[in-house]
């Protein structure tokens, strides 16, 4: 039965194993993602930005519950900048792709 297995795998080490090609329009794809990350960049940067201006505002005029939205949002801003900052080496990491 092994004898068999390795005449298989020499076999199967004999098929040529052509390098990967990208398919007609993946550059298309990946201008949209590039603009995608843009945005979502600079949407990151304003949703913070924001925060500070309504935490600012309800603390000027002691409104509590517009200081805690403020400081919500820019918790949520800086949690998604974390994410948005490692998130493609952890993609990259777990497919393999080592960049």
């Amino acid at each position: 039965m092994i004898e068999s297995f390795d005449v298989v795998l020499r076999v199967l080490a004999q098929i040529p194993n052509p390098p990967p090609k990208p398919p007609p329009g993946s550059q298309e794809i990946l201008d949209a993602v590039g603009n995608a990350k843009w945005g979502a960049g600079i949407g990151l940067i304003i949703g913070f930005f924001v925060g500070l201006l309504v935490w600012a505002g309800g603390r000027w005029v002691d409104h509590h519950r517009a200081g805690r939205v403020g400081v919500i949002m820019m918790l949520c801003a800086l949690a998604g900048a974390l994410l948005y900052g490692i998130g493609y080496q952890l993609i990259s990491h777990f497919a393999g792709t080592g960049a």
